[in-house]
């Protein structure tokens, strides 16, 4: 991934404060001093005195703004873990666990990578510098919104929470896209709209290995608990509940019985308290547990 415009909002206020070197007092008192000060020269050389001072200032202001123009503003979070991100135009992003992104903002594009993991996007409005988030083969483009991007193994799906995205995947998943009715205009190089307005409440699920797009109602409680550091569950698998929870936890479960498998279990869960988990999965199962360093199995009482 390119650096270049990584860190322009401060690029931008380093052009802002060089151009402000001229007419700012402090620097024109300065200056002054130096020309009192200097040995006495002709006054064209004074001048030139001065000035050069001034531009010595600049290049190293502007040194400074290359460099923070070329640098690049990673965010990651550990197993477990979450944060809070605030950028320079104001927008928040919040990093669920074991997520890894990229920060690219220019003054005509705000641009982020999602390496891994699961995000959620509150997103200011610009219409001059769109907002993208690459993640998967696709991107999703904020139209003034807040929204939720979960990068899986082998899917990618976009939730909105308010307000609308524009999502284009690769050309190729959105040919097959449009053959099962989905929108597949040329949109950016290389890419294709899946959908032009995800709209509050909607989401999309792209699995770029099967070349399959899947329009779906947004899971906003399950959003809602991670944002709230909650895992819940209404009615669902246990080996759904479990792979999220493995998710949050250093100590993985694994299901090894076939029959434990298509039991189906509720609750609310703390983020960060496996022991209340396993033994709520203990109780509601009737199982004892197979420890082991960095594992939990659930076995029948009595196995």
């Amino acid at each position: 991934m390119s650096q270049r415009g990584q860190r322009a909002p401060e690029l931008q206020r380093a052009w802002d404060l060089m151009e402000s070197v001229r007419d700012d007092p402090a620097v024109q008192e300065w200056l002054s001093e130096v020309d009192r000060l200097g040995p006495r020269r002709p006054r064209n050389d004074r001048h030139r005195g001065r000035w050069a001072v001034a531009a010595s200032f600049c290049l190293a202001v502007g040194a400074v703004a290359a460099y923070l123009y070329f640098a690049s503003s990673h965010y990651a979070t550990h197993v477990g873990e979450q944060r809070d991100i605030v950028l320079s135009d104001g927008s928040r992003i919040t990093l669920n666990t074991n997520t890894a992104l990229n920060v690219s903002y220019s003054r005509t594009r705000r641009y982020i990578e999602l390496e891994r993991g699961e995000a959620l996007f509150s997103v200011q409005h610009n219409a001059k510098r769109p907002f993208d988030v690459a993640a998967g083969g696709t991107v999703t483009r904020a139209l003034g919104t807040e929204f939720n991007v979960d990068l899986r193994a082998s899917q990618v799906t976009v939730s909105v929470l308010e307000g609308a995205v524009q999502v284009a995947a690769s050309n190729e998943v959105a040919r097959r896209a449009a053959t099962n009715g989905g929108a597949a205009g040329d949109t950016r190089s290389g890419l294709a709209t899946i959908a032009a307005a995800l709209a509050k409440g909607e989401a999309i699920e792209i699995r770029p290995q099967e070349r399959r797009v899947i329009s779906e109602k947004a899971d906003l409680e399950r959003i809602d608990a991670w944002r709230n550091r909650r895992l819940e569950f209404t009615d669902v698998p246990v080996r759904v509940a479990i792979e999220e929870f493995n998710r949050y936890s250093r100590t993985r479960v694994v299901i090894v019985t076939a029959e434990l498998q298509s039991v189906h279990v509720s609750g609310v869960f703390r983020i960060g308290d496996p022991d209340g988990f396993l033994f709520s999965l203990q109780a509601a199962l009737g199982v004892k547990t197979l420890d082991s360093p960095g594992q939990v199995t659930p076995l029948r009482g009595g196995s």
